[in-house]
């Protein structure tokens, strides 16, 4: 049953809809989200933070290019990523944009990994298009010092209102491997390129224990426990990422 306060909300957000020409059943959750993203590990460069974002942003739907998107980085970091995407917004339309930016504790190598709703991770070798193969071309042997995260989502506006538990969704290039609500106790092996890639999932967080590529940088990411939060192996193409169901 929904409780009270959610109701106000659906009904102060409908009339906000009659008043717009969305109708409420437009506002009311759909069966899935469309979403597309991009985790890269790229060099500590406002250039290159801009040639990454703006190499996303041509991938997206020409109705969502321009959307402002909501960022989680240093505030150094903020108007770069701002100046490379767009600044208007559409807070009923239930599509958004969301970046995070984080250092990386060590230097690692460069590299992109990307997913869509179709859940699965991309075969650079198959998958990328042209400005995406040349974006790669420029990471090749650079040293990385952050972890850029960025992420279009097109779900009903209300969809959050009807979110449940946190589950982790463990995907790789085949698709989605597992999820796993994260109230369970539970590890995994997830195949890759470099081998195989260890999950623990226990007391509402999910860490890798064990990794098969070079750097371990997976492992080194620690613990994700919020919605949204993500670590990626991009040599193994391994992605975990947690979501409210």
């Amino acid at each position: 049953m929904i409780s009270r306060r959610s109701f106000l909300k659906i009904a102060g957000l409908t009339a906000v809809a009659a008043g717009t020409g969305a109708g409420a059943a437009q506002l009311l959750p759909r069966s899935s989200a469309q979403r597309f993203a991009l985790h890269g590990f790229i060099p500590d460069d406002d250039r290159m933070i801009a040639a990454t974002l703006r190499a996303f942003v041509a991938e997206l739907p020409k109705d969502a290019r321009g959307l402002a998107p909501v960022v989680h980085a240093p505030a150094n970091y903020t108007s770069v990523v701002r100046g490379a995407m767009g600044t208007a917004s559409s807070p009923l339309s239930g599509k958004r944009l969301v970046v995070r930016v984080s250092r990386l504790g060590h230097s690692v190598p460069a590299d992109v990994l990307l997913h869509d709703d179709n859940k699965r991770v991309y075969d650079p070798s198959r998958d990328f298009n042209g400005a995406l193969v040349s974006l790669r071309a420029s990471l090749r042997n650079a040293p990385a010092g952050l972890m850029l995260s960025a992420e279009y989502v097109d779900e009903a506006p209300l969809a959050a209102l009807f979110a449940g538990e946190r589950v982790l969704v463990v995907e790789n290039e085949r698709g989605v491997v597992d999820k796993i609500a994260m109230r369970h106790t539970r590890t995994l092996s997830v195949d890759g390129p470099q081998g195989r890639t260890g999950i623990t999932v226990s007391s509402h967080s999910a860490h890798v224990h064990s990794a098969s590529c070079r750097h371990e940088l997976c492992r080194r990411q620690g613990a994700v426990t919020m919605p949204g939060e993500v670590i990626a192996c991009a040599p193994n193409r391994v992605l975990l990422r947690v979501e409210q169901a």
